[in-house]
């Protein structure tokens, strides 16, 4: 039985025993025990209805009597509640200093690290990234976002001294050998080039070539390419000698350029170093060359295909599953998943990044705080400006109807109470102490 069916019940008990009191006096001729209940049961009917009166005033008119003035308190006074709620909740309950002084003492850091080795393990965690990933990536538009970093790309590449940067680019790769490591590469290259059949007729008809550009450059006449014709047909001009032989030079030259000690390797290197160098320091001239050749390259050069292309394939990665042949690609998830993993353990052992992120944490938090602690007010208010009269009755209603149906009970039983110690006052001390004095008989 809830509060309310019981002040009800207390009312009608009230109600019928006033009633009930009232017969029996008229019927009994007046004993005194009769007159005490309806005594009792007035005080307590009056006391109940009389609460029962407040308790209504507050959220409504009383049997729907508006013509009584100070009822339906709740509903006339809506703004002004609202602006107490408001009020309370945001200068009181949550004020700023409080706030402040809160946040002081928590350790966020240390939050954070048990909240996700309580509620994160390795499974839920590699799922929870994977999830992520397929969203982010699911929502990238590739053609867009390539040519947005193209654009990016080719600004920052405009605004950079080129002729400097490309010596510095170049004095790095130098330190770190990486002209060596191309150079292996590239004698690897040719000799398997040269290791194809088709090499040696190539030099063949190479020099057939520059012999026709001689005798054209010596004027062409007859007398040369007869003697060059005699010089054939005695063997004393053979191209395909001559073709072997530089065939063999060519072999034993790449050879001997695997050594990196070689003379040629040598002197490449140290017009590499002294070209970096140039680079760095170069005059207005050089400068102007190599911008002008920076800025053409931009314009003729179109990167966004590639880009494209490249975060295409990125998507496809991180998606999962290649589209084409529907096979799952965990490698770069699987790495991802591990960096996390690894940067979080190590997190959690590293005092001084954890005290790092617990600054810049409360740091944030205090700036919101200072310049958006008023939105605690606003959706508070906001929230209660969607709510109808009735719906503001039945919500304060709520949460106090149960006190107040208390207070209508106690209105009940106190009248009663009161009704009864009045009653033995009148009869048992005032009306004999009148007798003994002769005022009445």
């Amino acid at each position: 039985m809830n509060m309310r069916r019981r002040a009800n019940i207390s009312l009608l008990l009230l109600a019928i025993l006033f009633v009930i009191s009232l017969i029996l006096k008229w019927t009994l001729d007046h004993p005194w025990w009769c007159e005490m209940l309806l005594f009792v049961a007035e005080a307590g009917m009056v006391g109940a209805l009389a609460d029962w009166f407040a308790v209504s005033a507050l959220f409504r008119h009383p049997l729907g009597m508006k013509w009584i003035p100070h009822t339906a308190i709740v509903p006339k006074n809506r703004d002004k509640l609202i602006d107490g709620v408001v009020y309370l909740v945001e200068e009181q309950l949550l004020n700023k200093e409080m706030i402040e002084q809160q946040l002081s003492k928590m350790k966020i850091s240390e939050i954070l690290i048990s909240l996700v080795d309580r509620k994160w393990d390795s499974k839920s965690s590699e799922q929870w990234i994977q999830q992520l990933l397929s969203k982010v990536v699911s929502s990238v538009q590739s053609e867009k976002l390539a040519t947005s970093i193209a654009d990016k790309i080719k600004k920052k590449i405009e605004g950079a001294p080129a002729s400097s940067y490309i010596g510095k680019g170049l004095s790095y790769a130098l330190e770190k050998h990486y002209d060596q490591f191309i150079i292996e590469k590239l004698i690897e290259l040719a000799q398997d080039r040269v290791q194809q059949p088709d090499v040696k007729p190539a030099i063949k008809a190479l020099l057939e070539q520059e012999k026709d550009k001689a005798l054209e450059k010596n004027g062409g006449g007859w007398l040369a390419k007869t003697l060059f014709s005699f010089a054939e047909a005695a063997n004393a001009v053979n191209f395909d000698d001559a073709a072997d032989v530089l065939y063999r030079d060519v072999v034993l030259l790449l050879v001997q350029l695997k050594n990196p000690q070689h003379e040629l390797r040598v002197m490449l290197s140290e017009q590499l170093h002294n070209l970096a160098q140039q680079l760095q320091e170069a005059d207005e001239d050089v400068a102007t060359v190599i911008e002008q050749w920076k800025q053409q390259l931009l314009q003729e050069l179109t990167i966004s295909p590639l880009l494209q292309q490249l975060i295409e394939y990125i998507q496809s990665q991180l998606s999962g599953v290649n589209e084409e042949q529907k096979v799952p690609y965990p490698q770069l998830q699987k790495w991802l998943i591990r960096l996390v993993r690894s940067y979080w353990e190590w997190f959690k052992t590293d005092v001084q990044s954890q005290q790092l992120l617990e600054s810049k944490l409360k740091h944030f938090l205090s700036h919101l705080i200072e310049h958006e602690h008023a939105v605690i007010g606003k959706i508070v208010r906001s929230t209660l400006d969607t709510f109808s009269e009735e719906r503001l009755v039945e919500f304060v209603e709520d949460k106090v109807d149960i006190d107040l149906q208390r207070i209508r009970v106690n209105g009940a039983l106190i009248g009663a109470s009161i009704g009864a110690v009045l009653y033995m006052l009148l009869h048992g001390v005032y009306e004999p102490l009148l007798n003994y004095m002769g005022i009445i008989s």
